[in-house]
């Protein structure tokens, strides 16, 4: 039972890292004007403050019919179709490698890659991209350990068992 339980936060730190990925990815991206270390996020077209439970992955997307509260501008159907894909590539690399530490190593290979090839792709924003990349660098970081602590305790309570 436990194991379902670390497996289950596992697959939610996903969901969430999904749509963190998303706002990450596009701050990094040619044309964006706002930093990777603001903690709102905001329309690009009204520019009204989206709130948090407006930013629920997948879901709000959903109720919303993928357009914003305020102007009802489409939301782009690609960031629910990259939240998804994150979600799902990440969530399926942990379940075939059994949430081993390699798995965990391939699941942040796969979240990392994704934004190098988006970069490549789409071009690099051209203001402080240094500052915002070092910046986003470190947020992962965060976000890495925690999740790292989640799959060494899945290996933990799997040992045990």
């Amino acid at each position: 039972m436990q194991i379902m339980i670390i497996h289950a936060a596992i697959y939610f730190a996903f969901y969430i890292m999904g749509a963190y990925a998303t706002t990450d990815i596009l701050r990094l991206l040619k044309g964006s004007i706002i930093s990777v270390n603001d903690k709102e996020c905001y329309c690009p077209v009204c520019h009204n403050r989206i709130s948090l439970k407006e930013q629920i992955p997948i879901a709000a997307f959903i109720i919303n019919r993928g357009r914003c509260r305020y102007c009802r501008s489409r939301i782009p159907v690609s960031n629910l179709f990259f939240e998804f894909f994150l979600f799902e590539a990440m969530s399926f690399t942990a379940k075939a490698l059994n949430f081993s530490i390699l798995s965990y190593v391939c699941c942040m290979a796969i979240y990392e890659g994704t934004k190098f090839v988006c970069l490549i792709i789409f071009g690099k924003r051209e203001q402080e991209f240094v500052k915002n990349l070092i910046c986003s660098v470190c947020n992962n970081f965060i976000i890495f350990i925690f999740l790292f602590c989640l799959f060494i305790m899945g290996q933990c309570v799997a040992s045990c068992a």
